[in-house]
């Protein structure tokens, strides 16, 4: 009876290991097959984030107008056939944050990420914008744009208008 009963909690111990061995593969290997294949389907898609500009004006209040051009761009990308723009809520989730492009790109889901800069001298206001491939994190597109200050909304319209016609022009390399 004893002898049974151990042979009884060794069987149950091994059966516990077992379907615990087998959930912890599931958990570990499984899942990220899973997200690598999330991750080739959006490499093989047009699929680009644009992350928050950033404020880099001396005084640096032109935050609003930063995320606006933020904003600007994923509402003008988004409209483009054939690419697919994560939504401003989980753009802007990355705001301030200082992680790998690459990181970002596979949270997101994304081939791609535009990102840029607001920096401004007297009446002038300058945007950059770059283009960076996620996987390897090189710049495949890079530009400036100089604005006279008087009228933000233009600016950003203008600007994102530019942006979306390279891009658009562009979506074939993607």
């Amino acid at each position: 009876p004893a002898r049974s009963r151990s042979r009884t909690y060794a069987l149950l111990a091994l059966g516990i290991l077992l379907v615990g061995g087998s959930l912890a593969y599931y958990l570990v290997v499984e899942r990220n097959a899973a997200d690598q294949a999330a991750a080739t389907a959006a490499a093989n898609q047009k699929t680009i984030a644009v992350l928050p500009f950033l404020d880099l004006t001396d005084s640096m209040n032109e935050e609003p107008f930063a995320d606006g051009m933020t904003e600007e761009l994923i509402h003008r990308l988004s409209k483009v056939k054939g690419l697919r723009v994560p939504a401003p809520t989980a753009s802007f989730y990355f705001k301030g944050k200082q992680l790998p492009v690459a990181e970002i790109a596979r949270s997101l889901h994304v081939s791609y990420v535009l990102d840029g800069s607001v920096r401004k001298s007297g009446d002038t206001l300058r945007v950059a914008a770059r283009l960076v491939r996620a996987d390897d994190g090189y710049v495949v597109w890079s530009e400036s744009y100089d604005r006279p200050v008087d009228d933000k909304l233009m600016v950003q319209d203008d600007i994102a208008n530019e942006v979306t016609s390279v891009l658009a022009g562009k979506s074939h390399a993607f």
